[in-house]
């Protein structure tokens, strides 16, 4: 196990999309610079030409983690990321190459007589059980401005690729984890009301994912790091939670984007070393 990530401070915001790929009119690339996540970017087909686009930041910038939050990414799609010096996008300073948005689903998810056993491929179903961020943490830091992004997939039922938010930002990974008791659960947004009889009825919402946990024995710089995280992020902005980064078929379980619900202080419980915890709710 690996670490836990926190990104934060998303510089999509203050960044320029450039002239490349197809992008609806009414839907464009741009509406990714707005949080509300329902507010999305079409594609005018699901041709790879069409499916890619392109974005300079406002200054050379440390990215370490990317996500694309609210997609509708099939279970056969890829996509590629890459990272360039110039504007011309001639002089590549990363590449993920091409991979799967889709990991496969954890042995023992179906059934023997399941034709899915062996090779554990996810359908649309299962798909459908999950939120839809497609998170990527490069495995080298380059601070660069140009971003390429690319998706293939020419299979999509819709006809088209959609993104609700892409999030770039720095990242802060503690020297040790999170203290043992550090959790993940839901949290419903379902509305109940109960009649004189005493019959319910529901009104159905999505539940959202709240992860709380400690870091126990900062350094000095690392609680000062904690701090200024705090500080920039305050119970507003969005962060990029990754339970394990190094946990690619569950990465999308236990990673989300999400905000600090609660500021918390940066406590000296020893000598030499600080502590503080996070509460971190999924943003819908």
């Amino acid at each position: 196990m690996s670490n836990m990530i926190l990104a934060y401070q998303n510089r999509i915001d203050t960044s320029t999309f450039g002239s490349y790929g197809s992008w609806e009119a009414t839907l464009p690339i741009t509406n990714l610079q707005n949080r509300i996540l329902n507010k999305v970017a079409r594609s005018t087909d699901d041709a790879n030409s069409s499916t890619r686009f392109r974005f300079s930041t406002d200054a050379a910038r440390i990215i370490g983690a990317v996500a694309f939050v609210n997609h509708n990414l099939s279970v056969t799609a890829q996509y590629r990321y890459r990272v360039y010096s110039d504007s011309g996008y001639t002089t590549l300073k990363y590449d993920s190459g091409t991979l799967d948005v889709w990991p496969i689903m954890p042995f023992g998810t179906y059934e023997w007589e399941d034709m899915r056993f062996w090779d554990l491929t996810i359908t649309d179903e299962d798909r459908a059980l999950f939120t839809k961020t497609l998170i990527h943490i490069p495995t080298a830091l380059v601070s660069e401005r140009y971003y390429q992004v690319e998706f293939f997939d020419t299979a999509n039922e819709d006809g088209y690729v959609q993104l609700g938010r892409v999030f770039v930002g720095a990242i802060y990974q503690p020297f040790y984890n999170m203290t043992l008791g550090a959790s993940i659960s839901y949290e419903t947004g379902t509305l109940i009301d109960q009649a004189m009889s005493g019959a319910e009825y529901f009104d159905r919402r999505d539940s959202c994912r709240v992860a709380r946990f400690t870091l126990d024995q900062l350094t000095n710089e690392e609680a000062i790091l904690n701090n200024d995280l705090q500080k920039i992020s305050g119970t507003d902005a969005e962060v990029l939670y990754v339970w394990d980064p190094s946990d690619a078929i569950n990465l999308h379980r236990r990673a989300f984007l999400g905000r600090i619900r609660a500021l918390s202080a940066i406590d000296q419980p020893y000598a030499t070393r600080y502590q503080t915890g996070y509460e971190i709710k999924e943003l819908l």
